[in-house]
């Protein structure tokens, strides 16, 4: 076996920060290692190396999504599979999907139109709307983050009573859908939690109208009402595992057999996008990431059985530790920005900043401050700091396995660092 010892000290010494793909938990990580080896249930050939349709692979596949559902309290009307692809692929799959269901639910003639409605907070859902109209929807803008930014930028969300929201008829024709993404990773912007003033605005909407959350980057990071959305899709690459592998999680009754909506005006999709195959099969309907999720089944299991925070009661929900430290570390560090005297400012508005991705600027001294705050915390070996290039600045990525101790790292550096400078 081989000999961890250096490469666990170089980890211990680095703290990341990275967007995605971001760290995982150490023992995750140590026991996904021995068993690329050799697996326990499989001895002498590793996890990377079984079948998919493998006894012992269906029981990876069985205990992640047992754990998964008690971790999300997901209802039993709802099916888990494990795809591929990321968001840019459910982007599509999530409109190719429901506008089949559509269409057969409403028996549309072929001409007719499927409209899809976006709340566009952000980066990631001003794409998804704009690959839902290449998929041939009319994808309307219920809310646009420029038109209401600072600087014609995403900088947070309105007031619902701000959102282009149309008044339908009593008999008029409703949206397909309506998508949001849940935290804006490039712009640091979050929907609040249950019970936030910025939670997302579900009673604004028609309950018959499933609602798409794109929960990549917040995943599992606080108690999630499942019961209020038809899909939640996650990309893996945050807090959930390695990257290669999406989790979506759907209702039943909007799984349909896609080529049966080309009778009334759908398109031929590809198999691979097909929930119903996905659903049909386990998500074995072809040769899935076997050892992406095969860590994602350890990540799991880690927060169920060992979450960084205890239970705050016996009646708590599962995911409350997980809110709870997402809360403590991402207000040490907005505590930080807000206490700089503007030497760091914040780029999300103070009701809709993101727990996940604390994004700031440095408007002093501009980019090259910017980078020497870059070079100089990596240096410290506090890595990925960088602002997504399509908008600069600072980024510091604080998912689940970032610890308590890697903040208050960050926040000692960043208080240095100001005073060295300013």
């Amino acid at each position: 076996m081989a000999d961890f010892s250096q490469q666990l000290a170089q980890r211990a010494s680095t703290i990341n920060l990275n967007a995605g793909p971001s760290p995982l938990p150490d023992a995750a990580l140590l026991t996904a290692a021995a068993s690329l080896l050799s697996y326990p249930q499989t001895p002498g050939m590793g996890i990377a190396e079984i079948s998919h349709r493998s006894a012992a692979f269906d029981q990876v596949v069985l205990d992640a999504n047992k754990d998964l559902r008690t971790l999300l309290e997901i209802p039993d009307n709802y099916r888990v599979l494990w795809m591929q692809g990321g968001g840019l692929t459910q982007f599509a799959a999530t409109v190719l999907n429901l506008a089949a269901w559509y269409r057969i639910k409403h028996q549309l003639a072929p001409q007719d139109d499927v409209e899809g409605w976006y709340a566009v907070t952000g980066s990631w859902s001003k794409k998804a709307a704009e690959e839902g109209a290449r998929m041939s929807i009319s994808a309307r803008k219920v809310f646009d983050g420029k038109k209401h930014g600072a600087a014609g930028k995403f900088t947070g969300i309105a007031s619902v009573d701000q959102w282009d929201v149309p008044q339908l008829e009593e008999n008029a024709r409703k949206p397909a859908f309506v998508y949001f993404c849940d935290n804006e990773t490039v712009d640091g912007i979050e929907f609040g939690g249950p019970g936030s003033a910025a939670a997302f605005p579900f009673e604004a909407f028609d309950p018959e109208v499933p609602i798409v959350a794109d929960m990549s980057s917040n995943f599992l990071s606080r108690p999630v009402d499942v019961s209020k959305y038809g899909i939640i899709y996650a990309g893996a690459q945050k807090n959930l595992g390695p990257s290669g592998v999406t989790l979506v999680i759907v209702r039943e009754d909007l799984i349909v057999d896609l080529d049966a909506a080309v009778q009334y005006g759908g398109a031929r999709v590809p198999a691979m996008l097909s929930y119903k195959n996905m659903a049909d099969s386990n998500s074995m309907y072809n040769t899935p990431p076997t050892f992406a999720i095969y860590v994602c089944s350890l990540v799991l299991r880690s927060l169920l059985v060992s979450p960084p925070l205890p239970l705050p009661s016996p009646t708590a929900r599962p995911l409350a530790p997980l809110s709870d430290f997402a809360d403590q570390k991402s207000s040490l560090v907005y505590a930080e920005i807000d206490a700089s005297s503007g030497f760091y400012v914040g780029t999300a508005d103070a009701a809709t900043r993101s727990r996940m991705n604390v994004t700031f600027r440095l408007p002093n001294g501009g980019e090259e401050l910017e980078k020497k705050f870059v070079k100089e915390a990596s240096e410290k070996g506090i890595k990925g700091v960088n602002g997504h290039r399509s908008v600069g600045g600072i980024r510091t990525s604080i998912y689940n396995a970032v610890t308590l101790e890697h903040v208050k790292t960050l926040v000692a550096f960043m208080r240095d660092f100001q005073e060295r400078n300013q």
